[in-house]
């Protein structure tokens, strides 16, 4: 598809429940056409949500981790990007950046590496974080480009979905993580098989407690104004009415579902 003159979208809060926020993206990314070239959607998630990966699916502790999440009161979803299972609730901020004009031949670490130190400098221009690229021994879904703050504890983290009609971005900025995201970030892994060093799970309050999610994703879309010159705009309302009625097993698999559900042409 011509992006040319398309315009590039902000669009900020959330779209709905832990479902329809992550099948929007996946929607819009596989969508044949697109009024944007590229679209950032910066919100703090409405619930508690356990995103595995499709790599997730492939141990075989996967039914007892998701019952471990229900127990715990988590959505369980299969998110589109990849990676390892993420927790949060609405301790974090979630970034999804899609990119018509990218593809697959201009993924990978560049675009990784390139993500991290823009995310790197909006945190440390919030004061009080001593945020760093790289990852720290033993963190959840590690790597290569995590965030963590002093070389310790893990507060970012990104994954990226690449497909014919562009690429999809996915950040998780962990701000204030509550108990309860802890402990189903701790048993979830056991579960799976993953190694996990308990004390690498942290939020950027826990260095700057006067933080607060709001004002995280605030300083976000002004770095994603500033940088890529996006302007406020709005996913699609038929795009999300489509999303919302989305549904099936558990864990809910993102992209079996966008495949047999695409939108219209």
């Amino acid at each position: 598809m011509n992006t040319l003159g398309h315009p590039r979208l902000l669009v900020c809060g959330s779209a709905g429940d832990a479902v329809t926020e992550l099948v929007v993206p996946a929607l819009l990314l596989r969508a044949p056409h697109a009024e944007w070239s590229q679209l950032v959607h910066i919100y703090v998630p409405q619930g508690p949500t356990v995103a595995f990966s499709g790599r997730d699916l492939r141990s075989p502790g996967i039914a007892a981790a998701t019952g471990v999440a229900h127990r715990a009161g988590f959505a369980t979803v299969v998110r589109s990007p990849g990676g390892r299972m993420v927790a949060y609730d609405s301790g974090a901020v979630v970034i999804d950046h899609l990119d018509r004009t990218t593809g697959i031949r201009h993924a990978g670490s560049a675009t990784f590496a390139a993500n991290a130190e823009s995310h790197v400098r909006v945190l440390r221009d919030l004061g009080g974080v001593d945020a760093r690229v790289g990852e720290v021994d033993g963190e959840y879904c590690p790597g290569e480009y995590s965030i963590n703050v002093g070389g310790a504890v893990k507060v970012v983290g990104s994954a990226q979905r690449v497909t014919a009609t562009g690429s999809l971005f996915s950040t998780v900025v962990q701000v204030a993580v509550s108990d309860r995201v802890r402990a189903v970030i701790e048993d979830v892994s056991d579960a799976l098989g993953y190694d996990l060093r308990r004390s690498s799970i942290a939020g950027l309050a826990d260095y700057a407690p006067a933080l607060t999610p709001a004002e995280v994703a605030s300083a976000f879309a002004a770095d994603y104004r500033a940088r890529l010159g996006v302007v406020d705009g709005a996913v699609p309302a038929g795009v999300v009415a489509h999303a919302s009625v989305a549904n099936g097993p558990s864990p809910f698999h993102v992209d079996d579902w966008t495949r047999s559900h695409p939108l219209p042409a």
